[in-house]
């Protein structure tokens, strides 16, 4: 009796096992499905219509944000014009899906370079508001650039697939980033020099310089 116990002790002690190998079946599986052609675009027009969901939330802040009037004019504009690439994204998918598109409302995340922490620790204290303005105007011609090469793969893979309705789409997006990003790169000395005043102020004189100016 004793032992019997004991064996039946050490059965319902013993760990369950988790279900493990049908995950891993099951994510292979996935792997290896296969699509049409519309549903492949669909996925490829939905990580742009991430990026762009991204990219509205983005010049809304910059334009709050932006001391500079030009350049709040401009991503005004901008924001219209990505707004619009929201739009015709969602009708294209639609389009692509015989009416059952489905336009993800996630939120990608955009391509902004971040500096090592202890810098970032450094240009939080000294950084003036002109400086955080030139540096976000960076930032924006990083995500246009993005944008651009987003546009141009897609523009290449709508043709290989056949999606010609596609395709002067993808171009007119392609069209506005280029724009906006030609705009902030020519633009771009006409912003330091509206800054540059407030720049100035925070900087220190070196001994030269001072010897210089008596």
């Amino acid at each position: 009796m004793a032992r019997s116990k004991t064996r039946n002790k050490s059965k319902s002690a013993s760990p369950k096992r988790k279900p493990t190998r049908r995950k891993n079946n099951l994510s292979k599986s996935m792997k290896g499905k296969k699509l049409t052609s519309n549903q492949k675009l669909t996925l490829y027009l939905n990580e742009a219509l991430a990026i762009e969901n991204a990219a509205v939330q983005r010049l809304q802040s910059r334009i709050k944000q932006t001391k500079m009037e030009n350049t709040k004019q401009r991503l005004e504009l901008h924001l219209e014009e990505t707004r619009g690439q929201q739009d015709r994204l969602k009708q294209l998918m639609l389009d692509l899906g015989d009416g059952k598109g489905t336009a993800t409302k996630d939120k990608a995340q955009l391509p902004i370079l971040a500096p090592p922490k202890s810098l970032t620790n450094i240009f939080g204290r000294m950084m003036t508001s002109a400086e955080y303005d030139l540096k976000a105007a960076k930032e924006d011609a990083i995500v246009e650039n993005a944008e651009i090469i987003l546009y141009d793969m897609l523009s290449h893979l709508a043709e290989k697939m056949n999606a010609a309705n596609a395709i002067p789409i993808l171009a007119q997006s392609l069209s506005e980033e280029k724009s906006m990003a030609d705009w902030i790169k020519t633009n771009t000395p006409e912003m330091i020099t509206q800054l540059w005043p407030e720049i100035e102020d925070s900087l220190v004189m070196s001994e030269e310089e001072t010897q210089e100016l008596r």
